[in-house]
């Protein structure tokens, strides 16, 4: 694919001496206190986007090996500085330098290029240096993050020509950029953008990540690109096709407005629309900070009606336990009972299912299916067979099960769909897990290619009917053997997989990729063996049980702590 060089950026090639500047400046910045009293320390290492970098441009005299070496040192620094750019560019030739696409893919590394040195005749003046380069994740020109399940080795070939005044400099190279993982999150903005719900009750976010000095004028653009090919059929949008940026920049001023500019079409929109609009630029482009996004058709700014008060999607209500055969709730630390009595008598759960508000709640019985058992009537079956996975609710009250490729959704009519995709065709799905918002679902299934998490977007008709599921994006690719993948956060999942030892362990995984880390998934310690673990959307809490039964819970980024022993089952609402 091909970047579009009007609207876009530019993602850099790795840097072989960024761990050193890195290092020279946390030097000259911090020392080891030889005095004074004890502290606990709360120094975040990763955070470096404040640290300023000094790039250097070639030295007379350089071999083809230093100047490789320096211009991916320098052009990593490019998505956080254009002088790092202006400084790259005196590395290259100008028809390289013109012709390089510095955004058309980034591929993020395990660590730095490493140079395959070349020995270079005196009077040569054509060379090639080598680089060998491990890539764990790449990014696409529209800022999609992909993760991959192993990471794979190839050489990236950078050809130099010798100048009449006998500089070398590079001549021919390969579009787009090269970063270490390390120095990913910090060149690069993660950046969550909002798209409404059809009945534009809630917000579906949209994971990308874009340069970090560019980040806000992307992200609008994409805003006005609308949302990704997997959730338009979930999402809706109000802004007129064709509307772009009057200029192609979004600025904050001085008393910390964003101000957007946009062309005429954006007057086709009625009032009540642009303020929608406003209200979906303000939810990506603000982050909390307090600041106001102010629209404006070139200089001029626009009217809006009302204000557009859509929902970040958030779990409702407590988790559920099974524990002695009863119901309980689990309120912070402890088991409690519900605020209504629920029986279990006469079933044996074997997976539990909570709506928002604790409204349904379910059980998988052993011998009977998916069984309904909150309410004044009796426990009544919803849907009945052999290997129904584990029941998720969504916020219509449908409960959402699956059986071999098939996925079953019982509505709260009573009637139950069938829902062929033909991406899970040879696959057997294994977990199913609808986001609170229920425009997106998490499945994990096993097939040819072994087990794979993808999130899907709900396609719903007129009467919010889930009709079929999207083509997926695929998530958490590096984590190995996942049984089961629940709703964490808002675009992250926490799954159960394997260490690579072997061990159970609990990992979260980003839709679009996690904050940090280099985007990377990541395995929780704390707890052996799980073999059950839930999560609350928006308050970061999780659940887990073990394979002893020994109950942990996690409160936002808290270490886990055991709540109770013997409990079988574990649900937070969803």
């Amino acid at each position: 694919m091909t970047a579009d060089p009007a609207r876009r950026r530019s993602r850099a090639a790795a840097a072989l001496v960024s761990a050193v500047l890195v290092l020279v400046v946390t030097v000259a910045c911090a020392r080891i206190p030889t005095n004074g009293p004890v502290r606990d320390g709360d120094t975040q290492l990763e955070n470096l986007s404040e640290i300023g970098y000094i790039p250097a441009g070639p030295t007379a005299g350089a071999n083809p090996d230093q100047i490789v070496s320096g211009f991916l040192s320098v052009a990593q620094l490019g998505p956080t500085s254009n002088t790092s750019y202006s400084v790259a560019q005196e590395y290259l030739t100008a028809p390289a330098w013109e012709g390089w696409d510095r955004y058309s893919r980034v591929l993020v590394l395990a660590e730095d290029p490493q140079l395959d040195p070349v020995d270079v005749p005196e009077d040569a003046t054509e060379t090639t240096v080598t680089a060998s380069v491990r890539v764990v994740a790449t990014l696409d020109e529209r800022g999609m993050y992909t993760e991959e399940a192993t990471p794979y080795t190839f050489d990236v070939a950078f050809g130099l020509t010798r100048k009449p005044g006998g500089e070398w400099r590079i001549s021919q190279l390969d579009d787009g950029l090269m970063l270490p993982s390390a120095f990913f999150s910090q060149a690069f903005h993660t950046t969550t953008l909002y798209f409404p719900t059809p009945d534009l009750t809630w917000w579906v976010p949209d994971v990308r990540w874009f340069p970090r000095q560019t980040w806000r004028t992307d992200a609008t653009s994409e805003i006005l690109a609308g949302p990704p090919e997997w959730l338009q059929d979930s999402t809706t949008t109000v802004i007129p096709e064709g509307t772009s940026l009057a200029i192609d920049a979004v600025t904050v001023t001085d008393d910390g407005s964003i101000d957007v500019s946009l062309t005429s079409t954006i007057t086709q929109a009625s009032a009540e629309d642009r303020a929608l609009a406003v209200a979906q630029l303000q939810a990506t482009l603000a982050e909390g900070e307090g600041r106001t996004v102010v629209l404006s058709e070139g200089n001029t700014p626009l009217t809006t009606t009302g204000t557009s008060a859509l929902s970040v999607p958030r779990t409702t209500g407590d988790a559920l336990a099974v524990t002695d055969g009863r119901l309980q709730r689990v309120v912070g630390r402890e088991l409690t009972e519900p605020k209504q009595p629920v029986s279990l008598a006469g079933l044996d759960p074997t997976a539990l299912a909570v709506g928002p508000g604790d409204d349904p709640v379910v059980v998988r019985d052993r011998s009977q299916g998916i069984v309904r058992v909150s309410g004044d009537d009796a426990p009544s079956v919803l849907m009945t067979g052999k290997d129904l996975v584990p029941p998720s609710i969504d916020r219509f009250g449908a409960v959402w099960t699956a059986q071999g490729s098939k996925l079953r959704v019982a509505l709260a009519s009573g009637q139950v769909r069938t829902l062929d995709v033909d991406w899970l065709s040879s696959r057997n799905v294994r977990s199913v897990r609808v986001s609170p918002e229920g425009a997106r679902v998490a499945i994990v299934s096993s097939g040819p290619s072994g087990r794979l998490v993808h999130v899907a977007g709900v396609v719903r008709d007129a009467e919010n009917v889930p009709t079929g599921l999207s083509a997926p994006v695929q998530v958490g690719a590096s984590v190995r053997q996942v049984s089961q993948a629940t709703w964490q956060d808002e675009a992250t999942l926490a799954l159960l997989g394997k260490e690579s030892d072997g061990d159970g362990a609990v990992f979260l995984a980003g839709v679009g990729g996690l904050a940090g880390q280099g985007g990377l998934s990541r395995a929780l310690a704390g707890v052996t063996d799980p073999s059950w673990v839930t999560g609350s959307v928006g308050t970061g809490a999780m659940l887990a049980i073990d394979d002893g039964g020994t109950l942990y819970s996690r409160q936002s980024s808290a270490l886990w702590s055991m709540v109770a022993d013997d409990v079988d089952l574990v649900a937070y609402p969803g």
